[in-house]
């Protein structure tokens, strides 16, 4: 019995120190029940919904409200967000919730990822969640593995048998009028060598802040190909990590 209450306040103490015993406990004992529908946050407008049977759903979610992986004091007021490979749409939940004013799309490939996402963040205002792959070009892409979690979905190019369509940054510019990208986060698996590995030069420039989680486990050369990129583009920068993701600033940008 002990043992099992020492388990317990364990694994309550992450919320406790992050959101206080009240507050904390409500998000703790929710997330130990059978209903992960219609999560409270406090600070978040809207409930947050997870699916039971997806363990890493939650695993997004203790990145994004626990360990604040994406705090947002790492970042200066962006009115235009870009959130690539939006899983569940936590990520820009927090940012939308922080910056209320930005304007915002998120990039899910998975169709499965891609409903939960559009059901968290659908009473929020100027946001455009997209079932897409982000990539070097508008082409076809087909996910690598069915079966594998949902937080960790790799796709690949084929655009004879791809049922999903994949973005470049160039066309979102286009299709959105955009000038600059305040913000672009990037978790997409893998894809990010490709994303970096061509037709960069013109919007690279135009983007203020980076968070990008690297995969060189899936893709060799992953962030060999990123900084080649980064240095060729941007004259200046800083960067540092926050958890898994690599927070790089534009101090070149205008």
């Amino acid at each position: 019995m002990r043992k099992n209450l020492y388990h317990k306040i364990k694994k309550f103490l992450p919320y406790y120190n992050e959101y206080g015993f009240k507050e904390g406990y409500k998000i703790f004992k929710k997330l130990s029940s059978s209903n992960w529908d219609n999560i409270n946050i406090y600070g978040v407008k809207h409930p947050v919904h997870l699916r039971i049977n997806e363990k890493s759903d939650l695993d997004v979610f203790n990145q994004v409200f626990i360990e604040k992986q994406y705090d947002p004091n790492f970042y200066k007021s962006p009115k235009i967000i870009i959130d690539a490979g939006g899983n569940v749409g936590l990520f820009t939940v927090l940012m939308k919730n922080t910056f209320p004013d930005a304007e915002i799309i998120t990039i899910e490939p998975d169709p499965d990822n891609f409903l939960m996402a559009k059901k968290n963040l659908q009473n929020y205002p100027n946001i455009k969640v997209l079932n897409k792959g982000l990539w070097s070009n508008d082409v076809r892409l087909k996910i690598l593995d069915e079966d594998v979690a949902k937080w960790g979905i790799q796709v690949v190019e084929d655009n004879e048998n791809g049922k999903i369509e994949a973005i470049c940054i160039n066309t979102i510019f286009k299709e959105n009028n955009f000038d600059r990208i305040d913000l672009l986060k990037m978790d997409i698996e893998g894809s990010e060598k490709e994303v970096f590995s061509k037709n960069y030069e013109d919007w690279l420039p135009k983007v203020k802040m980076l968070i990008v989680e690297l995969h060189d486990s899936m893709q060799k050369d992953s962030s060999r190909t990123f900084f080649e990129a980064l240095n060729k583009t941007w004259p200046h920068y800083r960067l540092f990590v926050s958890g898994e993701n690599l927070v790089v600033e534009n101090l070149s940008f205008k």
